[in-house]
């Protein structure tokens, strides 16, 4: 594949606990939804809309550009993917004390880097509002932190850079772009036999309009596939050819299921504005592959920054290679 030109810009929030903090054990569902009500409750000038498609700024507004993008011509329909995924804390405690720290990250997805002066300020809102569960501790409030510091990061090199330094409000816009020429360079530091996939977030793919429960490498590999073409369209970038798409998926379809140690994990997300609760569960783990894998690698290594699967907003479909 000639390189993509989607670019994917990462930053990694260091912060420390003000008011005791109670999460589940995947928090991305909570962190995305301070992140939404953060931009909406600082940034939305007609909350008098019930949807961002029934307000006429819809084209203009940065909320709508970060948290519901809308394009009428969309192959999709009127939904494109979100130009940002949450990534999650990967292990923390349940309950998060005052001093102590923790971190999560965000990427943000070609050309909405545009938006990311609103995102700075929407993380130190998020902060001031708290995330997880009200509590009786907090006289009913979220738990509250400060942000101490955010990097830069590239995902798949992990170079840093600093973006806003602990005890300074001077924010500086990232210029640490994470490519697909990275994802090659890595790419091409694997076995070309045998890879493995840690699912540290649920994997929630579906295939056929069914759940993928089991081994899942085909499938996978054509939701990434689809990923980086819609975010590619939308944001900026090359999608790939036809004929190199069917040939890395009869790649996919080929492959063998060395071990798999994966199992499937329900989550549910709530949703105050629905009044109701959305499963967002699915596969987490290891799982490895074998066979003419060379091909597959710098996509498998590409899907490292963009996660895989559905709900990326809610920090689902984090993975690593081992």
């Amino acid at each position: 594949m000639e390189p993509s030109s989607l670019v994917a810009h990462h930053l990694h929030v260091h912060a420390t606990v003000t008011e005791q903090l109670e999460l589940n054990e995947h928090a991305g569902a909570a962190l995305r939804g301070a992140f939404f009500e953060a931009l909406w409750g600082r940034f939305c000038v007609n909350k008098q809309a019930q949807t961002c498609a029934d307000c006429p700024l819809v084209n203009a507004c940065p909320v709508s550009g970060l948290v519901a993008p809308l394009r009428n011509e969309a192959p999709r329909g009127r939904d494109v993917p979100r130009p940002y995924a949450i990534r999650p804390p990967a292990e923390h405690a349940r309950t998060l004390k005052p001093s102590d720290q923790f971190s999560f990250g965000l990427t943000l997805f070609g050309c909405r880097l545009d938006l990311f002066p609103y995102v700075a300020m929407a993380l130190q809102l998020m902060a001031q509002s708290g995330i997880g569960r009200r509590t009786q501790e907090n006289n009913w409030r979220r738990g509250r932190f400060t942000v101490d510091e955010i990097q830069a990061i590239n995902l798949l090199c992990g170079k840093t850079k600093l973006v806003q330094a602990s005890g300074s409000n001077y924010v500086i816009v990232p210029d640490l772009p994470t490519t697909w020429v990275d994802a090659e360079t890595l790419a091409a530091t694997l076995p070309s036999d045998r890879v493995t996939l840690h699912f540290l977030t649920p994997l929630r793919l579906t295939d056929q309009k069914k759940l993928v429960k089991h081994s899942l490498l085909r499938p996978l590999v054509e939701r990434l596939l689809e990923r980086h073409d819609l975010l590619a369209s939308e944001y900026g970038g090359q999608a790939f050819a036809c004929d190199e798409r069917n040939h890395l998926i009869e790649i996919a379809s080929a492959a063998e299921v060395l071990q798999d140690k994966t199992t499937w994990e329900d989550v549910s997300s709530y949703s105050l504005r629905q009044g109701k609760s959305t499963p967002i569960g699915g596969l987490m783990g290891a799982i490895t592959f074998g066979g003419n894998l060379r091909p597959l690698l710098p996509l498998l290594a590409w899907g490292m920054v963009l996660q895989a699967g559905k709900d990326t907003t809610k920090g689902n479909g984090v993975y690593l290679i081992q």
